[in-house]
């Protein structure tokens, strides 16, 4: 037996529990109305509390025969998806191999020749300019630090 016919078992399974327990639940409602008019009360209580035991065993079985069906629709989900990703996968590995290279606007750049660091003092970085001198004014003896200009100490604010 397969997964489908398995499923649709079990959702019958779940329909004519559904229906039953509808059933008792109105069999329970015309005992109880039985009941009211009736002289023998104690003997409808007895079959009303008889239904409910037996609707709540219904509604177990429901309960388990519902976590049975959920599990079987996510495995069978789970086969349909592995299913198409090796469809997708075969059909990836069955086509044929580029003959053209898709880097070739980057080929140039691989193939240069790295160029040489310039280790060079001399070479001028603005960047590196103004590092230095903001470091050489730092370090000037004549200043003290309250005469930085982002000096702000506590009192002055």
């Amino acid at each position: 037996m397969d997964d489908q016919e398995r499923l649709r078992q079990w959702t019958e399974q779940r329909f004519a529990l559904e229906d039953e327990i509808e059933n008792l639940d109105l069999e329970i409602k015309r005992a109880e109305y039985a009941a009211v008019d009736a002289s023998e009360s104690g003997r409808w209580v007895t079959y009303i509390g008889e239904c409910y035991q037996k609707q709540q065993g219904l509604f177990f079985d429901l309960g388990k025969v519902t976590a049975r069906i959920e599990d079987l629709e996510e495995r069978i989900r789970e086969q349909a998806e592995q299913e198409r990703e090796r469809a997708n996968t075969n059909r990836w590995q069955e086509t044929p191999e580029s003959r053209e290279d898709h880097l070739d606007w980057l080929r140039p750049v691989l193939d240069a020749p790295e160029p040489e660091e310039i280790h060079d003092r001399d070479v001028r970085n603005p960047q590196r300019e103004g590092e230095e001198r903001m470091l050489e004014e730092m370090h000037r003896n004549d200043r003290e630090p309250e005469d930085y200009l982002d000096w702000y100490t506590a009192r002055d604010r």
